[in-house]
């Protein structure tokens, strides 16, 4: 529902939960509008008579001491009141509507303004005000038509509106799904302000950047989202704007973004971590992306994962930091049900000259199996073997290397070369021994 959407955008409804009390807080609200509006037109209005006075006075009276079956009882009796003016059954209305609404009864509510409109000659004020309430009314109750042709209405009496109007109509073209329509009006508001010298608020430009981005108009997305960086520098803006930015294939100021928001504290969720650290190797900043991915699983903050575990590893190793890069292999290939991370392990192993690791991790790994070069393990696990003096289980290696055609030409050379090795080490032993 889009009314709940628009809520969640905004914060708030437009409706206020306090409308009305004594006179309406719409009335209220619009009186500076109103006061110009009355010195456009001047109307001939009956007046209100002392019985009718009367009568309304006490069941104001009732109403401020929130009695309001009280209340309602005596403008029960006004309505059935011979010979009412329309001012005098147009107010008899516009207090019935407050009863309603006080008692959360919203439809009783909006019929009860209706009929103050269906009254004729009434001052251009409650005209204007009643206007205004049944378009917020109209809104709250997803009768979003009547509520735009309302406010177009009020629009037509009002001369310089603040721009709270502007804003409620935007969000009626939201809840229409009319988003192109939606933009000016929010774009208007934002001006008005300006030019009446108020505050400007955050949630216009929300409401504009959704506009924007239900469009796919990503440019004015990241402009609006730069304009309230500016003005209300939050984590969320800066995350979104760095995500557009990535959108548009602009790494450079997505990565700047992130940075920015991790070196002030904002990245705090694990995907968030993985992001700057994958812009990072992007960027062929890997010892910077392996701190920072270290320390947010240390922390706990990033999720202690298979994937996330391999990525910390990969960026060890093109920071050329192999010991680094063993602790993450070892976990992410503990954490995965294939082989192909114990396989690379073993080879970060062999590059460290450690033997005996190497050889249990590339035996790990074909135990497990799922393996894309089977015979690469069996060429790391066989070059391990041969240091370590294990020839034979080296020269086995090698011989199931030899199988895959892509690594025949390698395997049979080591095998020469084991048993070239081999021999030189038992000629050595026998001339020892006849020495």
């Amino acid at each position: 529902m889009r009314v709940g959407l628009l809520s969640a955008i905004l914060g708030t409804t437009f409706l206020c939960s306090a409308l009305f009390s004594g006179n309406t807080h719409a009335q209220r609200r619009g009186s500076e509008q109103q006061s110009e509006a009355a010195q456009q037109e001047t109307r001939k209005t009956p007046a209100m008579r002392e019985r009718v006075y009367s009568r309304l006075s006490e069941a104001q009276a009732c109403a401020d001491e929130g009695d309001m079956p009280c209340a309602r009882e005596l403008l029960d009796r006004v309505r059935e009141m011979s010979n009412l003016n329309s001012y005098e059954i147009a107010q008899m209305w516009n207090f019935y509507a407050f009863i309603y609404f006080s008692q959360d009864n919203y439809r009783e509510a909006t019929r009860a303004y209706e009929n103050v409109l269906q009254q004729a000659d009434l001052p251009l004020g409650l005209e204007t005000t009643t206007i205004f309430t049944l378009t917020q009314l109209y809104f709250q109750e997803e009768r979003f038509e009547d509520s735009l042709a309302m406010l177009e209405r009020w629009f037509v009496l009002t001369p310089t509106p603040s721009p709270d109007p502007y804003v409620l109509k935007a969000q009626i073209y939201y809840s229409l799904e009319r988003f192109r329509e939606g933009i000016d009006p929010v774009r208007t508001a934002i001006q008005v302000a300006m030019d009446q010298e108020r505050e400007l608020r955050e949630n216009w430009y929300r409401l504009l950047n959704v506009f924007y981005y239900e469009l796919e108009e990503y440019p004015n997305v990241i402009d609006v989202l730069t304009t309230m960086i500016e003005m209300w520098p939050k984590r969320e803006y800066f995350i979104q704007l760095s995500a557009m930015y990535g959108q548009e294939g602009d790494e450079g100021r997505q990565l700047a973004l992130f940075e920015t928001a991790y070196e002030a504290g904002w990245l705090l969720r694990s995907s968030e971590i993985v992001n700057l650290s994958q812009l990072l190797l992007q960027a062929d900043i890997p010892y910077k992306a392996a701190k920072i991915l270290e320390k947010g699983l240390e922390d706990g903050i990033v999720e202690s994962t298979e994937s996330n575990w391999r990525v910390l590893a990969q960026a060890w190793q093109l920071a050329q930091e192999d010991e680094e890069a063993i602790p993450a292999l070892s976990r992410a290939a503990g954490l995965a049900d294939d082989g192909v991370l114990d396989v690379r392990l073993a080879q970060s192993h062999q590059n460290l000259a450690q033997w005996q690791n190497c050889v249990d991790a590339a035996r790990s790994g074909m135990r497990k199996g799922d393996l894309r070069r089977p015979d690469q393990a069996n060429m790391i696990l066989g070059a391990c073997l041969f240091e370590l003096g294990e020839f034979d289980a080296a020269r086995n290696a090698f011989g199931d290397a030899e199988k895959d055609s892509r690594s025949r030409t390698g395997a049979r050379s080591w095998m020469r070369y084991v048993d070239a090795e081999e021999d030189r080490e038992r000629q050595l032993e026998q001339a020892l021994r006849r020495g």
